[in-house]
C-alpha cells in the first residue's frame, strides 16, 4: 500500500489529524503519537488518570506509557495530546499540566525527542511547552477549520471513509427492527434443531457440512451486504456458539482462508482425541502445547497475539462491521460468542478500550462465559499483540528534512490502547 503522506505544519494543524490517526475522537485520553525521523508510525491511546491522583501515581503510568512506546522499532520522536473535559477557564496554567510535566519528563529521559507537548480540553487548546499559551487557551475552531481536513480528504479521495466517532461509539448497539430479529430467531432455533438431529443420525452430516461448513461460511461471511439476510447470519451465528468454530472463523476473519483451514484441521484432531480418550477439550489442548505441538503452538500463539505476523486489517474491519450487526439481530442467549469474537477482533487491532466494551456486553449476559472472562484478564493485565509493535513494511525514503509533521498511514490507523486501572 502506498503511504498517505499529510503534512502538518502547525499545532493545530496536527490536532486535527490526531483523530485521523486514531480512527476517533479521543475522550478524556492522553495519546500518543510517535514518530520515526518527520513520519507518524504509532498512536497510543491511554486511559487518562484521574485529576489530583497521588504525584507516584502519576509517575508509575507515565513510566508505563513511555514502556509501551520503547516497543515501537525505530521510534525517536513523540507528541504527547491530552485529552480532557477540563476547561481553561478557571485553570490556573494549561488543564492536567501536572500530569503532563510528569509524562513529558519521563519521554525525554526514555531518550525521546519532544516535538510537541498538547491539550485539547473543552473550550480551547494549548502547548505545554509554549510559554506564551494564551492564559484562555487557542479556539477550538483552529482544529475544526483546519486545513488539514481537506488535505486529508484529496489524498484518500479513492477510500471508503470512516465516520469518525467516539470510542464507545466503537461498542454502541446497532437498530434492528423487531421483525427482523423475530425471523432470525426461528431460522436460528431451526439451525440448532438440524444440528441436534445430526448428532443422534450420522447421515445428516454431509448436508450440513455443506450448508454450515466453518470456513466456506466464514470466507463468504466477508462479501456479504450488512446488513446480511437473516438465514446468513443465522447459520453464523449458530456455528460460533461452538468454541472451537467460533475461535476457528475468528482467527479466520483476521489471518484470512489458511489460517482458518490449518483450525479447523486442529479441531478435527482435537475432536478425534476427545471420543478415543474421553477427555476434555482443555485438557488436550494445555498437554499438546505444553508438550511443544508446533500447530497446537501457533494456534494458542495468534490467540494469545504471540506473533509477530500483522493480522489483515481490512478484513478484520469489515468482520467487525458485520459481527456487530448480527449481535443486534441475535437471541440475546447467542450474543456472548459473537460479542466475544468482537472483543478479540477490536484487540488485534489494538482497540483494547472497544475490546472491553464487547467483553462487559458479553459477560452481563453471561457472567460465567470462559471467553468473556478470558478476555476480562487478558485486557486488565494491559497485554498487547506483539504484531502492534511490528514493523509492517520497510521504511521508504526519509521525509523532508522540515520541522512540520507527516502522517504516514501504514501504521498508525489501528493502534490504540488504554492503561490498566491502578
Amino acid at each position: 500500500m502506498h503511504p498517505t503522506i499529510v503534512k502538518a505544519q502547525k499545532p493545530q494543524d496536527f490536532l486535527a489529524l490526531v483523530p485521523q490517526l486514531l480512527g476517533f475522537i479521543a475522550e478524556s485520553s492522553a495519546v500518543l503519537v510517535a514518530f520515526r525521523g518527520n513520519r507518524t508510525c504509532g498512536a497510543l491511546r491511554f486511559n487518562l488518570p484521574d485529576d489530583g491522583a497521588p504525584h507516584k501515581v502519576y509517575k508509575r503510568i507515565a513510566t508505563t506509557l513511555a514502556g509501551m512506546l520503547c516497543k515501537i522499532p525505530g521510534v525517536d520522536a513523540v507528541v504527547p495530546v491530552i485529552y480532557t473535559a477540563d476547561s481553561f477557564v478557571g485553570t490556573p496554567g494549561i488543564p492536567r499540566e501536572g500530569f503532563a510535566e510528569i509524562l513529558n519528563r519521563r519521554l525525554e529521559l526514555s531518550g525521546f525527542l519532544l516535538r510537541d507537548s498538547l491539550c485539547v480540553a473543552a473550550d480551547a487548546w494549548g502547548s505545554y511547552l509554549d510559554p506564551e499559551c494564551p492564559a484562555g487557551g487557542h479556539p477550538l475552531s483552529d482544529i475544526t477549520q483546519s486545513p488539514i481536513f481537506e488535505a486529508v480528504d484529496q489524498e484518500a479521495a479513492v477510500e471508503t471513509q470512516r465516520p469518525l466517532g467516539t470510542l464507545q461509539n466503537g461498542a454502541d448497539p446497532i437498530g434492528v427492527n423487531l421483525a427482523t430479529k423475530d425471523r432470525l430467531a426461528r431460522i436460528y432455533r431451526r439451525y440448532r434443531h438440524l444440528i441436534a438431529r445430526a448428532e443422534n443420525a450420522p447421515e445428516l452430516f454431509p448436508t450440513l457440512g455443506f450448508v454450515l461448513d466453518p470456513v466456506m461460511i466464514a470466507e463468504a461471511a466477508l462479501t456479504w451486504p450488512n446488513p446480511p439476510t437473516e438465514e446468513d447470519a443465522a447459520a453464523l451465528l449458530v456455528l460460533v456458539q461452538s468454541p472451537p468454530h467460533r475461535d476457528q472463523i475468528m482467527v479466520q476473519f483476521a489471518f484470512g482462508r489458511d489460517e482458518g483451514l490449518r483450525a479447523r484441521e486442529l479441531n478435527r484432531h482435537y475432536a478425534r482425541l476427545q471420543d478415543e480418550t474421553g477427555r476434555s477439550l482443555d485438557d488436550l489442548v494445555a498437554e499438546e502445547v505444553t508438550v511443544g505441538d508446533p500447530t497446537a503452538k501457533h494456534t494458542s500463539d495468534i490467540m494469545l497475539g504471540l506473533q509477530p505476523e500483522r493480522p489483515d486489517i481490512d478484513r478484520i474491519r469489515v468482520a467487525i462491521g458485520l459481527l456487530r450487526t448480527v449481535v443486534a439481530m441475535a437471541p440475546r442467549s447467542a450474543k456472548p460468542a459473537p460479542l466475544c469474537m468482537l472483543a478479540w477482533l477490536s484487540w488485534a487491532l489494538g482497540s483494547g478500550s472497544v475490546a472491553g466494551f464487547f467483553v462487559d456486553q458479553a459477560l452481563a449476559i453471561d457472567s460465567q462465559y470462559s471467553m468473556a472472562t478470558l478476555l476480562d484478564l487478558l485486557l486488565k493485565s494491559g497485554h498487547l499483540p506483539d504484531w502492534a509493535f511490528a514493523v509492517p513494511r520497510e521504511d521508504g525514503e526519509e521525509g523532508d528534512e522540515d520541522d512540520g509533521y507527516e502522517r504516514d498511514e501504514d501504521w498508525s490507523d489501528d493502534f490504540d490502547e488504554f492503561a490498566a486501572d491502578d
